[in-house]
């Protein structure tokens, strides 16, 4: 297996580790659950032909919850979404400055989510969802606390990358 710090600017603060490897877990558990919660829901409608929409509605918010939740952790192992194919070309240089603009561009989609997210929670934090009821604050603070720790995340790598001083090419 392979060290999944190798694309990252610098050693990792330790409250940033062990923020990554909770979530890290907690998603795992998330994605335990769906497939759970999907094979109760087959044997359900195929054994004694019943629905079971608390479960289709738990699995799919705990897969939107995963997606969010693994985020950071991904930004921060540097294995998010990346294409480097012109820049791992480039000089050393021009390579840095658009590490640093697709680094600026997370922080502002991070910033603004968190922004959006707000604007919506202030009409709609009391809504309830159907089938469990469950207010939609319960589903978006784990969501805006990945995106406030994706930004703290962003940040930390703008600030290696400014300070790398590397001499390869």
């Amino acid at each position: 297996m392979s060290d999944p710090h190798t694309n990252l600017p610098a050693p990792v603060p330790r409250v940033l580790d062990v923020l990554s490897r909770a979530l890290l877990t907690v998603t795992t558990g998330l994605m335990l659950l769906i497939v759970a919660l999907l094979v109760a829901q087959v044997a359900a409608r195929n054994i004694w032909q019943i629905g079971l929409p608390r479960a289709e509605e738990i699995s799919r918010l705990a897969g939107v919850l995963a997606v969010y939740l693994t985020a950071p952790v991904l930004a921060l192992r540097g294995q998010h979404v990346a294409v480097d194919v012109f820049t791992s070309a480039m000089p050393r240089l021009p390579r840095k400055l658009c590490q640093l603009l697709a680094e600026v561009a997370t922080l502002a989609f991070a910033a603004l989510s968190i922004w959006g997210g707000w604007l919506y929670l202030q009409r709609a934090w009391k809504f309830k969802t159907p089938a469990l009821g469950l207010q939609n604050i319960w589903l978006f603070a784990p969501v805006m606390f990945a995106f406030a720790l994706l930004i703290v995340i962003t940040l930390w790598r703008i600030r290696e990358l400014m300070r790398d001083k590397g001499t390869n090419e």
